[in-house]
């Protein structure tokens, strides 16, 4: 990580516009602060990916939130392409203007080429972001944290360079449980933490919702009262319901967290917001 944000702040002199990719779902989790003290200066589009997974209506806040703070903000689910262009077009807007003001008192004009910086998390959709920018495979994707290794400059359009960079991690994720929301939203590996106990804080979060809570209770045909149970208590429960039993009748605990854990993330259950 150290090593990748050298790398950047070698690189910023030749950016133009920084684009951020944040997890719709996480926006605050999903978000290096370290980021923000690099790219100090320069133009900002945020791009909340994974939009298709997140609360719309907390995904409209986001979005309002961000534009306030006087950034450009598109949601986008880069897996069916929405809203690609929007970014493609806001870069050409923002890079017209920044060549613009370069250039006034030059004479002698060039072809603008608008250097573009993507930063964001491993596993947030850089990658295929870029990709569908480009129009074709030009960074390699991986549903797992950690594909992009190395920073690599990317031309798109004709007139678009784009610096793809590792993930970056921000090194104390532990802070107002953004670990815990990373690891649910499988931005980092799930396997780093007890897989019950994730489980367990992930219904914890639902339960603090009512409207997640009527989520958990369509989804796995649940009645009103086994909101009551304790998260350890809800969590076989649901493992009953989906048949996840072993020998003397048992819920096979760490099966039933998986399928759950798995439901979250995917949005089987609903769209939901852990932030």
């Amino acid at each position: 990580m150290v090593k990748a944000q050298n790398e950047i702040k070698d690189t910023l002199k030749l950016i133009d516009i920084v684009v951020e990719v944040l997890d719709a779902r996480i926006p605050v989790s999903s978000s290096n602060p370290n980021i923000h003290e690099l790219t100090k200066g320069k133009q900002r589009i945020i791009v909340l990916n994974k939009s298709d997974l997140a609360d719309k209506e907390n995904l409209e806040v986001w979005i309002k939130k961000f534009e306030k703070e006087g950034y450009t903000c598109i949601s986008t689910n880069a897996n069916i392409s929405e809203n690609i262009s929007n970014i493609i077009e806001k870069i050409k807007i923002i890079g017209k203007k920044i060549y613009n003001q370069k250039y006034l008192d030059k004479s002698v004009k060039i072809k603008p080429i608008y250097r573009v910086l993507i930063v964001g998390i491993p596993n947030v959709g850089k990658s295929t972001i870029i990709n569908k920018i480009a129009g074709k495979e030009v960074a390699n994707v991986g549903n797992k944290p950690g594909v992009t290794l190395k920073k690599q400059w990317i031309r798109v359009a004709d007139n678009i360079d784009i610096l793809d960079t590792p993930g970056l991690l921000w090194p104390r994720i532990s802070d107002n449980d953004a670990g815990l929301k990373l690891a649910l939203t499988g931005n980092i590996k799930q396997e780093i933490l007890d897989v019950e106990e994730l489980a367990c804080e992930g219904l914890k979060m639902l339960l603090n919702v009512p409207k997640y809570s009527s989520m958990l209770i369509s989804k796995y045909k649940l009645d009103d009262s086994s909101l009551n149970l304790d998260t350890y208590e809800l969590l076989e429960l649901i493992g009953k319901k989906r048949g996840c039993l072993v020998s003397g009748g048992k819920v096979d605990m760490v099966r039933t967290s998986k399928i759950f854990l798995d439901d979250l993330k995917s949005g089987k259950i609903g769209n939901i917001s852990l932030e």
